[in-house]
């Protein structure tokens, strides 16, 4: 099987993402800025040391010296793009460039839902190098993971709120856990080359709805916020987000509130040949990390 590159790790999909890749008897190289820490998130996933077939390089966008190595013979690559990099033509696309001249065949890009509507994202630069690479391409075009609300947003979670300026929108959410399945899918399997993937979840909640089954599922009362997109903005600042995150953000909960983010396709469930876990599923998984306890 073709040597698979996964960048993003440690990450939401990334992490996920090798171990099902593992699971499929793939070759892996996770691409890292920090290799040595990389390894240690995944043996706390995996169980175990380094199983075989798995192996770590050096990756870090922006720094040239660190694309030869991290691409030789890499056939397949995972590309997901740091939250903190906003300049994706000048952090990412020569480190692109250098994998194709190295002999990556094929790019899966985690992108985003609605990202060919958004012109202005990363995401969508990303996805206009790829179209003019020439290399195969697959775009996974995930809704608002679910992950998000208790990663980025668990501090106000464990404070009892929902904090993101979404209006009053409809979200179709989806797990970070499905959406690394369906990377795997495309990654080990032909037919997908060309393709782009709108994976959401099965149904679109507002987030008032979804803080009424955060509350059910934790017995304790979370309710949403709704700030401004500037209170939004300023509160991050203060959280000491960088400022071009921050904008991205602020364009992926403006589809919330455009009502463009609440579309529910069937491309996730055909991926997976089941059903997408839900926001009651992922509530009950992450209830006592919601609460707070061990923290």
């Amino acid at each position: 099987m073709d040597l698979i590159g996964v960048t993003g790790v440690p990450g939401n999909v990334g992490t996920p993402l090798v171990a099902e890749l593992l699971a499929r008897g793939a070759r892996v190289r996770v691409l890292a800025r920090r290799p040595d820490h990389a390894r240690r998130v995944l043996e706390d996933v995996l169980g175990e040391g380094a199983p075989g077939g798995l192996e770590f390089g050096r990756l870090e966008f922006g720094n040239r010296r660190t694309y030869v190595a991290a691409f030789r013979g890499v056939r397949r690559l995972f590309v997901t793009r740091p939250p903190q990099l906003s300049q994706v033509g000048r952090d990412m696309v020569p480190a692109l460039d250098v994998a194709l001249g190295a002999g990556v065949e094929h790019m899966a890009l985690l992108s985003l839902q609605g990202a060919e509507r958004l012109r202005f994202v990363p995401h969508a630069q990303l996805e206009r190098y790829l179209e003019e690479s020439g290399a195969g391409y697959t775009f996974l075009r995930p809704s608002f993971f679910m992950q998000n609300l208790t990663t980025t947003h668990l501090p106000e979670l464990r404070r009892g709120e929902i904090y993101v300026p979404a209006g009053g929108g409809r979200t179709s959410f989806v797990d970070v856990r499905d959406v690394a399945e369906a990377g795997a899918v495309v990654l080990t399997e032909d037919g997908h080359a060309g393709r782009a993937y709108e994976l959401t979840g099965s149904e679109a909640l507002t987030y008032g709805e979804v803080a009424a089954r955060f509350t059910a599922a934790t017995g304790r009362e979370i309710r949403y916020a709704d700030p401004s997109p500037l209170a939004f903005f300023r509160h991050m600042r203060a959280r000491g987000v960088a400022t071009g995150q921050i904008v991205v953000m602020e364009a992926i909960y403006a589809t919330a509130r455009l009502g463009i983010a609440g579309r529910v396709t069937p491309d996730l469930a055909r991926l997976l040949g089941r059903a997408p876990r839900t926001v009651d599923d992922f509530a009950r998984d992450n209830a006592a990390l919601i609460r707070g306890e061990g923290a």
